[in-house]
């Protein structure tokens, strides 16, 4: 290949950014049409789309100690044990507080506060009724008891971001149109 040859072939394969732009300007009411519209698109989703809100409850609860017969207190039961029969039984979440070696956390998600307050109610009546029925072969105890009471947010845990959909769609709309544009020009010269 001489030196003519390469110079032609890398003009071929050059990008001539005046061209893209011209190409841009050209078709920008059709790109303002297709990112106004899909943006309109979203703000209609976002203003008809209204979810059922879910509310959050958590609970703690501090599990008991016994005197063992080296007089050594120990626990109950283990934390990590417990909490895992509780997650399996009543379907909620249940972890060790963090920094904290014998604070159970237990949460639960639901629409009807009502019933994130019973259910919570009924975890802790098992933790303490099972430790109750654990513990009363020893003199020396200290019972199970729940730390504080429910807490349930105020404000729902899936509220979605409107500002950020909106945006998001924007963005997406004004690549896709610009998208939409070249390759349409692409099919156009084949």
């Amino acid at each position: 290949m001489n030196i003519e040859e390469k110079n032609k072939y890398l003009e071929e394969d050059e990008i001539d950014l005046r061209e893209l732009f011209k190409t841009i300007w050209d078709k920008k009411v059709f790109i303002i049409l297709f990112t106004m519209t899909v943006t309109i698109a979203s703000i209609m989703y976002v203003l008809f789309k209204n979810p059922t809100p879910i509310y959050q409850g958590k609970t703690f609860i501090e599990i008991g100690q016994i005197q063992n017969k080296n007089f050594a207190p120990a626990q109950i039961e283990n934390v990590n044990d417990i909490a895992q029969i509780v997650t399996l039984e009543f379907n909620v979440n249940a972890s060790i507080l963090k920094g904290a070696t014998k604070i159970i956390e237990i949460s639960f998600n639901n629409e009807d506060k009502n019933i994130i307050t019973n259910k919570l109610d009924k975890v802790k009546d098992f933790i303490i009724q099972r430790h109750k029925n654990q513990s009363s072969f020893y003199e020396n105890v200290i019972l199970s008891k729940q730390i504080g009471d429910i807490e349930i947010l105020s404000e729902a845990i899936n509220k979605p971001k409107k500002s950020l959909i909106i945006v998001v769609a924007f963005v997406t709309g004004f690549i896709l149109s610009i998208f939409i544009v070249f390759f349409l020009q692409f099919i156009r010269k084949i």
